[in-house]
C-alpha cells in the first residue's frame, strides 16, 4: 500500500516517449533493409582466441630487453656447440711457435723494418778489446815500459764493463720505434711462421683471441669452456626441476602432518653449506672414480672420464641440495590451486592424488615452474666456474671459463687478454639468462597481462 501511495504521489512514465526520440517523418523504406557482410563485420569486431603461451609469448616480444637478452643466448648457444666445428685447432692442441700470441700481430715487412731500425739505432763504433790493448801495449813501449799480465787483464776487464754500458745507454724502446715509423698492429694473431705459410698463399686460420703459454687456441677453448658451462647450468636447472617440483607437489597436496615433516627436511637442508658439501663428495668419490677409469669396463667408463670426480659431486650436490627453492615455490602455488573446483570435481570423480598432480596442478604451475628453471640456469654455471676457479670443478684438459681465469691469473699484467676474454663471456652468459628470465616472469604472470 505504501508503494502503490508513492506511485500515485509520484507519477512516472516508465516508457519513454520514442516520438519525442525518433523523428519518423524522416525514415524511408532504404533504411529497413538488410545489413550487408561488410557492414555486419565493420558493426562486430570479433576477438581472435589466443592461448595462454601465445599470449605470453606476445608479452615477451614486447618485452626490448628480454628479446634483447634471448638474441645473446641464441648466439652463445651457436658460439659454444657450433663454433668448435669451424675453427681447425683442437681445445688440447699445442701449436708449436705459436706460443704466447696476442689477439694482434705485425705484419712481417713490418717486423723487418723493426728489426733493421733497432739494429741501426743500436749500432755502435767502440774499439774492440784487443784492439784497446794493442794501443795500450804501443803507448808503453814509447815510455820505455812494459806492461805486466795484471795489467792487461785490468784493461780487459774494463773495456768489457764499457761496452756493456754504451750498449745499456744506447739501447732503444721497440715501442717508440714503431709509433716514429708509423707501424699499427693487426688483428687476429699469427706467428711468424704462420705469417710465413700466408705470405706462400696458403690459408692460415688465425687465432682471433691470442693462444696461451703452451700455444693453445683460446677462442676454441672459450667455446669448449662455454659449452660445459651451459651444458652443466642446463643439466643442473632440469634435475632441480625434477626433484623440486615433484617433492614441492607432493607436499602442497598432501598437507597436513606430512607438509609439516616434509618442510621440516627442506629446513635442515637449507642450512647445509652446499660449498663444503661438494668438496666433500668430490673428496670422497675421488678414489672411487679413478678406479673405476682405470680398472672398471661399462659404457659408462668414458663418460666418467671425461666428466672426472668434481662435475660428478657437482651434479650430485645439486640434486641432493639445489632443489629446496623449486619445492617451496611449486608447494605455494599447489596450496593456492588444490583449493580450486576441478580439483574438488576431479577428487568427487575418484581420481587419485598422483594423478590430480600429474594432470590438474603440476600443469597449472607451469608457469612458475619455468621461470624457476630458467634463473636457476646462471646460478649453476657461476657455481661451475666458481668451483672451476677454485681448481675443484672440471677436470683438465677440458677446459671451463673458471679454470681459464685461474690460469690467466700468473700472466695477468703481461698477458691481461687472457683473464678477460673469458670473463667477460661468462659475465655476458650469465647477464643474458637473468634477463630473460625475468622478462619471461613478467610474461608469464597473469597479473601482468595486457
Amino acid at each position: 500500500m505504501a508503494n502503490e501511495k508513492k506511485m500515485k504521489r509520484c507519477p512516472v512514465t516508465l516508457q519513454p516517449d520514442i516520438e519525442n526520440i525518433l523523428d519518423w517523418s524522416s525514415l524511408e523504406a532504404g533504411d529497413f533493409e538488410r545489413a550487408s557482410q561488410s557492414e555486419k563485420e565493420d558493426f562486430i569486431q570479433d576477438r581472435q582466441s589466443v592461448s595462454y603461451w601465445k599470449d605470453a609469448w606476445r608479452r615477451l616480444k614486447m618485452n626490448t630487453v628480454a628479446m634483447v637478452a634471448l638474441g645473446v643466448i641464441i648466439f652463445l648457444v651457436l658460439f659454444a656447440f657450433a663454433g668448435p666445428y669451424l675453427v681447425p685447432y683442437g681445445y688440447e692442441e699445442f701449436n708449436r711457435g705459436a706460443e704466447n700470441l696476442h689477439p694482434f700481430h705485425y705484419a712481417l715487412e713490418d717486423q723487418k723494418r723493426l728489426e733493421a731500425e733497432i739494429a741501426a739505432r743500436t749500432q755502435t763504433e767502440t774499439m774492440s778489446v784487443d784492439d784497446i790493448i794493442a794501443q795500450a801495449q804501443a803507448e808503453a813501449e814509447a815510455k820505455g815500459e812494459k806492461l805486466s799480465s795484471v795489467d792487461i787483464a785490468k784493461l780487459r776487464a774494463q773495456a768489457k764493463v764499457n761496452t756493456q754500458s754504451a750498449s745499456q745507454e744506447e739501447a732503444v724502446d721497440p715501442d717508440e720505434i714503431l709509433k716514429e715509423l708509423g707501424i699499427k698492429k693487426k688483428l687476429f694473431g699469427y706467428s711468424t711462421a704462420e705469417l710465413e705459410r700466408k705470405a706462400a698463399g696458403e690459408k692460415v686460420f688465425p687465432h682471433i683471441f691470442g693462444t696461451d703459454m703452451y700455444g693453445r687456441d683460446i677462442l676454441v677453448r672459450v667455446m669448449y669452456g662455454a659449452r660445459v658451462s651451459m651444458s652443466v647450468g642446463i643439466c643442473a636447472a632440469i634435475l632441480v626441476l625434477c626433484i623440486g617440483a615433484t617433492y614441492g607437489a607432493i607436499s602442497g597436496y598432501c598437507g597436513g602432518r606430512v607438509d609439516a615433516v616434509m618442510q621440516r627436511i627442506v629446513e635442515v637442508i637449507y642450512s647445509v653449506p652446499e660449498m663444503l658439501v661438494v668438496l666433500l663428495i668430490a673428496t670422497a668419490l675421488k678414489p672411487i672414480l679413478t678406479e673405476y677409469v682405470n680398472t672398471g669396463s661399462g659404457p659408462l667408463k668414458s663418460f666418467v672420464a671425461v666428466l672426472g670426480p668434481n662435475l660428478i659431486s657437482m651434479f650430485i650436490a645439486f640434486g641432493v641440495l639445489y632443489w629446496v627453492t623449486m619445492s617451496r615455490i611449486i608447494r605455494g602455488q599447489v596450496l593456492q590451486l588444490k583449493q580450486q573446483e576441478y580439483v574438488t570435481a576431479a577428487r568427487a570423480l575418484g581420481a587419485s592424488g598422483g594423478r590430480i598432480i600429474r594432470r590438474h596442478l603440476i600443469p597449472n604451475c607451469i608457469g612458475q615452474i619455468v621461470v624457476t628453471t630458467c634463473l636457476q640456469i646462471p646460478s649453476a654455471i657461476f657455481l661451475e666456474s666458481f668451483l672451476s676457479y677454485l681448481g675443484v670443478g672440471v677436470s683438465a684438459p677440458l677446459p671451463s671459463l673458471g679454470s681459464m681465469a685461474t690460469d690467466a691469473l700468473s700472466g695477468m699484467y703481461t698477458y691481461t687478454y687472457r683473464l678477460v676474454i673469458p670473463s667477460m663471456v661468462l659475465s655476458i652468459m650469465i647477464l643474458a639468462f637473468n634477463l630473460f628470465g625475468d622478462g619471461l616472469r613478467d610474461a608469464l604472470d597473469p597479473k601482468l597481462k595486457k
